[in-house]
């Protein structure tokens, strides 16, 4: 018998259950599910060691949000249980693992993940039937777990392990990231995919692991700021070739930076173009861009575009752009002139940029978060914002330390993760609704705000028209859209919509739930909430009639008669209509060059031919629910927007 278990009278393999429960992912009807990589890849590594293999049993992998009662029975027949946490599936964690110890209290209950709060000295008196909790990286934690089983005088002393009656020393960080630890090459991910033909799958992929920043908003930077380890390069090649191979839809590159190693990342995005050409899959993909881009980043980019693809978004998460609170949080973005000239090269080039920004971080201010728009409009960066509100994580700097020094008042939103249905047991997130520099009133004030800007500039039916009032008549965006909300809200359209959307985000922001209709189907929460008006324009046959509520504000501003209908045709363009979306491309003439014009200074009074394109073509026979979803879910690729090219 191995030498880990001389004290353990071992007649049968010990028998292991792993939970990592997950919400549907996309459009509600595809069943699509992400494969379980955090409890995959410990069950990897430790069966990659002899040992375990001798005395260990894989019996079950929990991957979505089934039954509690039907899920807790079969899992209350293994000797561990090892539950996987975050903010997704946290309260069903809980649960389950409570009603398993109730089965059967001889199971012993393991917790890793970022959610668990490791900080807190009462946390097993809040959770007594949990045992144990990995903390940060859990793959040799685990291993020593299983080696030391029911060794009590050799277990309680696992660096990395908090257990009732004491907080281990924290563990190295892994170095050896062997590939029999992979859970595509190991093989156990195979039997999932077998035994659920009908599920589709998104792969999480992990080329390295670590992440250089410190933001406080962030349990990433909280618990692995350190130098980033990378991964072999043969093992990711070989796991994109499972990926694609075994027909996963969608792929998560989980790096917290993708691009800061330039030479490694290209091979790895080069192989995904190469095996998604060939197979068709990955179909659609997500990461995390590296956070103060160069140009090479803007060519990868590119690369993945000019492939015909489903491409990425290049994301730029520069979160605010207040010097103040960027120091408050610990964070350093590029300078506004990089920034602008970053921008200015994703449009030249065709590349769709995303930038994140999070409402309510310490110290922003109502002006302060406005200014956060026209600061990134006058940049150029006019179609790809998303905002975030700010989320209270368990272990992150700003809930352990930065909450009450900026009085951050938060509330507890159900539907911030869900949106499709109601499930058993619904997970809740803490946002921040108020500080010390921002009241209640205000944050009301800035959602609306949002809403407002998201709905005209940032869905692309006003873009075009305030930029070139910017560049024609020196007219700022601040001016511009505060004339236009003016204008709006005395016409019924806008009023009746803005009279719903404003009692939605207040409940929002006071008891953390809206009561919204259903758009065709589509499920409206807090987070989408900024995007329901066109959607629900779309629905109701409303979209041209907002449009011309544009073109009847812009006529406020004596242009010249041509040139005011050319302008607002161009704008009108911009904007998909879905009734005729199998007709484009199409083309249209003009007597002024408003792109050429608003992009390089060129003259403006020249005649141009523009082509309007659909960049989702694949989807000409989409139904009209599901467009109004994808405005929603496609957020990343300016959907319901055309594309224009100069001709």
């Amino acid at each position: 018998m191995n030498r880990y278990f001389k004290s353990i009278n071992i007649t049968m393999k010990i028998k292991v259950g792993l939970v990592q429960p997950n919400f549907t992912v996309g459009y509600k009807k595809e069943n699509s599910y992400y494969l379980p990589y955090s409890v995959g890849i410990l069950w990897s590594y430790a069966n990659s060691f002899t040992d375990i293999q001798n005395n260990y049993v894989l019996n079950n992998v929990v991957f979505k949000r089934d039954k509690v009662k039907k899920v807790a029975k079969e899992l209350a027949k293994n000797d561990i249980v090892a539950f996987s946490t975050y903010i997704w599936n946290r309260n069903y964690n809980y649960a389950l693992a409570k009603l398993i110890k109730e089965i059967n209290p001889q199971t012993f209950i393991l917790f890793g993940g970022p959610e668990p709060a490791i900080t807190d000295t009462e946390f097993f008196v809040k959770h007594p039937y949990i045992d144990a909790v990995a903390m940060l990286e859990g793959e040799d934690t685990f291993v020593d777990i299983l080696r030391f089983f029911r060794n009590p005088d050799v277990y309680h002393g696992i660096p990395g392990l908090y257990t009732p009656l004491q907080k281990n020393e924290m563990r190295p960080r892994l170095t050896n990231f062997k590939i029999e630890s992979s859970p595509y090459l190991s093989g156990f991910f195979d039997k999932i995919v077998l035994d659920n033909p009908d599920c589709n799958w998104i792969a999480t992929l992990e080329t390295n692991r670590g992440c250089p920043y410190q933001c406080t908003f962030c349990d990433w930077g909280s618990l692995t700021y350190a130098k980033i380890k990378n991964f072999e390069v043969d093992r990711v090649i070989s796991e994109i070739e499972w990926i694609s191979k075994n027909k996963c839809i969608g792929l998560f590159i989980a790096d917290a930076n993708f691009g800061t190693f330039i030479q490694r990342d290209e091979i790895f995005l080069d192989k995904i173009i190469e095996v998604t050409k060939t197979t068709g899959y990955p179909k659609f993909f997500s990461l995390n861009w590296a956070k103060n881009q160069k140009e090479y980043v803007v060519q990868m980019a590119k690369k993945w575009i000019d492939a015909k693809i489903r491409a990425p978004a290049l994301t730029v998460s520069l979160q605010t752009l207040e010097p103040q609170v960027l120091k408050n949080i610990k964070r350093t973005n590029m300078d506004i002139n990089r920034i602008t000239e970053l921008f200015t090269l994703c449009e030249q080039q065709e590349v769709p940029v995303i930038t994140d920004l999070i409402l309510g971080l310490p110290g922003e201010t109502l002006s302060g978060w406005k200014n956060n728009y026209y600061k990134l409009f006058a940049a150029g960066n006019h179609h790809g914002i998303q905002v975030h509100q700010s989320q209270i994580l368990e272990n992150a700097e700003m809930n352990l330390k930065q909450k009450e020094e900026f009085n951050l008042v938060t509330v507890l939103t159900n539907d911030y993760m869900t949106e499709f249905g109601k499930e058993e047991i619904r997970e809740g997130i803490k946002i921040v609704v108020a500080s010390n520099t921002m009241s209640s009133n205000d944050m009301l004030d800035a959602a609306i705000f949002n809403w407002f800007i998201n709905t005209t500039h940032v869905s692309g039916t006003t873009s075009i028209i305030s930029r070139f009032l910017n560049k024609y008549k020196n007219i700022s965006y601040e001016d511009f859209y505060n004339s236009l909300f003016e204008f709006l809200k005395t016409k019924k359209l806008i009023k009746d919509e803005l009279k719903i959307i404003t009692k939605c985000f207040k409940d929002w922001l006071t008891i953390g739930k809206i009561k919204h209709k259903d758009i065709l189907d589509n499920k409206i929460n807090g987070q989408n909430l900024v995007r329901a008006s066109k959607m629900k324009w779309y629905a109701t046959n409303k979209i041209h009639d907002y449009m011309e509520l544009i073109h009847e504000h812009l006529k406020t501003y004596n242009l010249p008669n041509d040139m005011c209908d050319q302008l607002f045709s161009l704008q009108y363009n911009k904007v998909v209509d879905y009734n005729l979306i199998k007709q484009y491309p199409k083309k249209q003439n003009y007597n002024y060059d408003f792109m050429n014009y608003i992009m390089y200074d060129t003259d403006l009074k020249q005649n141009t031919t523009y082509e309007f394109y659909y960049p989702e073509d694949e989807d000409t026979d989409i139904s009209l629910s599901a467009f109004v979803a994808q405005i929603h879910l496609g957020r990343n690729r300016e959907f319901a927007t055309t594309k224009i090219r100069i001709l």
